[in-house]
């Protein structure tokens, strides 16, 4: 199964279901701009089986425990990964969209380093090593 698009279900099952409480497959395949609801409800079925999520037919999913830590892992990655791309000053919206594809290809090593940085850089003992840097930048 493709790693990258298993993540993409997690997170909009997850996202649905923190704002509704349970996810309709309907509203999965409209969330993913999917044409095939054959195709969402397949992936479901393979999350299900993995543990990740609970799925019963014409009731909906919802997100098991262990689907929850894998979504809460893809959070702080993405949320790590804009914040970096902000501190560089690149546009919100372009940060955005470049975290949501770097999230999930980007390497273990390489994530935590950005997790480190952003979290040293989020001190306040910091923030003036934070301004030189993004004074840098602008030359």
């Amino acid at each position: 199964m493709n790693t990258i698009r298993k993540e993409e279900y997690i997170e909009i099952i997850y996202d649905i279901c923190l704002e509704k409480g349970i996810a309709k497959v309907s509203e999965i395949k409209k969330r993913l701009k999917l044409q095939s609801l054959s195709s969402v409800t397949e992936m479901v079925q393979k999350l299900h089986e993995e543990g990740l999520i609970k799925y019963e037919k014409y009731k909906g999913v919802t997100i098991t425990e262990k689907g929850l830590s894998v979504a809460k892992q893809l959070l702080q990655r993405h949320q790590a990964i804009e914040d970096f791309l902000l501190f560089l000053q690149i546009d919100k919206k372009i940060a955005l969209q470049d975290a949501c594809a770097i999230e999930h290809v980007i390497s273990e090593q390489s994530i935590e380093a950005i997790i480190k940085f952003v979290c040293f850089l989020n001190k306040k003992e910091n923030k003036d090593i934070e301004q030189r840097v993004k004074q840098f930048l602008l030359l």
